[in-house]
């Protein structure tokens, strides 16, 4: 449907209205010439009194229904006639009037949520998206905006919140239980085991490493040769009987079977069957839960790190750093012809599609959703929305909100000019007949 410019609408409406007030300013001009005509030769024939009665009381007609169209909307001939311009002068009460039936004949939320819930937005607005024209102008257009979008947070303003976050959202008992309970859910799923083997591994790793190994055996004599004590054993009795050169073969052969020994042992314990090393960590885990959800000491210690934290410049500078890098990094993507973001946009949309089609209940839900939204706001600002429209019909000059109103109902009213002229002649006709059926 084409639509057309409030100026040329209003065109429109004068040149409609112009054209009705012309026919019915004709034929009340034709009543008067007929009235003229059979008046004058009456006398001569005698059937145009019958003429004569119709054109008197078209004219009747037409003068006086022209006199109540007028009179709606100004003074009749500019004479000071009471009970006329009806509209001008009763502007506030109009619009006090139409304000209050706005609001309790169209306002009404209920009906409106229905009609909202009735039309399918959700499906409608998500299959439209989706339209291939479509959808090759917003996503294109979206993904720009997301560098545009993180801009309006400053890096240095996103770090000031995130410490302000941390400190005033996060006490150290909530840090406490939220640590407690994620602990427990690596507990139900097994994690912590896959954690501790990954340990185990790492430090295997680290043992059979040559220059671990080096660097551990190196350490192990040292801590050997400071050993001191005041009653010797018969094994420090006989290292000091040996040559120095044998005694080190002897520690660097120690050395070697516990750094050997260890290492077995941790492979013995990464097998997965249950053992000492297991157990003692399931119990120093389940303890560490307990502390970190009922121990007020910890709760203490957390809140006590998590201020120093918060205050830390190196947390505000990581985190203005990491933001700015965010930042860039969109910037840097977006550019690019094939952009992850452009990319997970499209898989986003697709999901959703995918998820509608598979379970129409949730778009649905989504109308049942945004019905209630609609009506709980009709309810709270339907009195402002009426509010408004009566401020705004009485904001209008006088002579526009005439002017408005002629322009919108004005051409019916120049048909009801017409139709009181030839009503009007007709039954001044019909009284005529009457009267001299009478005589």
């Amino acid at each position: 449907m084409q639509t057309l410019s409030a100026e040329a609408r209003t065109r429109q409406a004068r040149l409609r209205l112009k054209t009705a007030r012309r026919q019915a300013n004709c034929l009340l001009l034709a009543a008067v010439v007929l009235f003229v005509v059979s008046a004058l030769l009456v006398r001569q024939y005698a059937w145009l009194a019958y003429v004569k009665a119709f054109a008197e009381a078209a004219m009747v007609g037409a003068l006086a229904d022209w006199f109540a169209v007028t009179a709606l909307f100004r003074r009749p001939l500019g004479l000071p006639i009471p009970h006329t311009a009806i509209l001008p002068r009763n502007q506030v009460r109009i619009a006090d009037e139409l304000a209050r039936f706005i609001e309790h004949n169209f306002l009404q939320g209920k009906a409106i949520a229905v009609r909202i819930y009735q039309m399918r937005p959700s499906e409608k607005l998500l299959h439209r998206l989706a339209e291939p024209p479509l959808r090759r102008l917003w996503l294109p257009w979206l993904t720009r905006q997301i560098p545009l979008l993180l801009n309006t947070a400053k890096p240095e303003q996103t770090a000031r919140f995130g410490s302000m976050l941390l400190s005033r959202q996060y006490s150290g008992e909530k840090i406490g239980r939220a640590l407690a309970d994620g602990l427990k859910i690596l507990k139900e799923h097994g994690f912590h085991h896959i954690l501790l083997h990954k340990l185990i591994k790492q430090l295997r790793r680290l043992l059979n490493h040559p220059e671990t190994r080096a660097m551990l055996e190196q350490h192990l004599r040292e801590w050997a040769a400071k050993i001191e004590s005041d009653a010797p054993t018969t094994w420090d009795k006989f290292k000091a009987a040996m040559k120095t050169s044998l005694v080190e073969k002897v520690d660097d052969w120690a050395a070697e079977k516990a750094l050997s020994w260890a290492d077995g042992y941790l492979a013995h314990t990464a097998d997965g069957r249950d053992n000492a090393l297991q157990r003692h960590f399931d119990t120093q885990y389940d303890l560490l839960i307990e502390r970190l959800s009922t121990s007020k000491l910890w709760h203490k210690r957390l809140e006590t790190f998590k201020q120093q934290i918060a205050e830390s410049p190196a947390l505000h500078n990581g985190l203005a750093d990491f933001w700015r890098n965010v930042q860039n990094w969109a910037a840097e993507d977006t550019a690019k012809q094939h952009s992850l973001c452009a990319a997970q946009l499209e898989k986003l949309l697709e999901h959703m599609l995918a998820q509608a089609a598979a379970h129409p209940q949730f778009m649905r839900r989504a109308d049942v959703r945004l019905s209630l939204l609609v009506r709980g706001l009709v309810a709270r600002y339907k009195n402002q929305a009426a509010q408004f429209v009566a401020d705004k019909v009485k904001s209008w000059d006088s002579g526009q909100m005439a002017e408005k109103l002629e322009l919108g109902v004005g051409r019916d009213l120049q048909y009801i000019r017409i139709n009181g002229t030839l009503v009007g002649g007709l039954v001044g006709l019909l009284i005529y007949c009457v009267s001299q059926f009478l005589m």
